[in-house]
């Protein structure tokens, strides 16, 4: 009876052994593919920031233009009338907006990053 006992205790330890090098592989692999991702994202953004051209000046006076015109007396009321009709712009057409803006500036990996973080965060939930 002792040896059976033994013999159990011994195949009990050896399969938790198993799970735990198990686990331990499913883990490496996860952090291997998450690896291989932001070196790829970041491999594309390198090539974004590479090919810079007149579509990021471009990007960079809509965004600036009316921050710097709202604080000029004749410009300001114009500027507001300009968001306010922004807002009736559809929710999609801002997702557009955003994957362009993304993909000029080359900030592929940092969403990668915060997608990421987020799914994790809300996973915990």
């Amino acid at each position: 009876m002792a040896t059976q006992s033994g013999s159990s205790t011994s195949q009990s330890r050896s399969r938790i052994k198993r799970k735990d090098e198990i686990a331990q592989a499913q883990h490496d692999a996860k952090v291997k593919r998450l690896r291989s991702g932001d070196e790829k994202a970041a491999d594309l953004d390198m090539v974004s920031i590479k090919e810079r051209g007149m579509k990021d000046e471009f990007i960079l006076l809509v965004v600036f233009v009316p921050l710097m015109l709202s604080f000029l007396p004749d410009y300001a009321p114009y500027v507001e009338a300009g968001f306010t009709a922004l807002k009736a712009v559809p929710e999609y057409y801002w997702y557009v907006v955003a994957a362009v803006v993304i993909d000029t500036f080359g900030f592929r990996s940092m969403v990668r990053y915060l997608l990421e973080f987020f799914s994790f965060k809300f996973k915990g939930k």
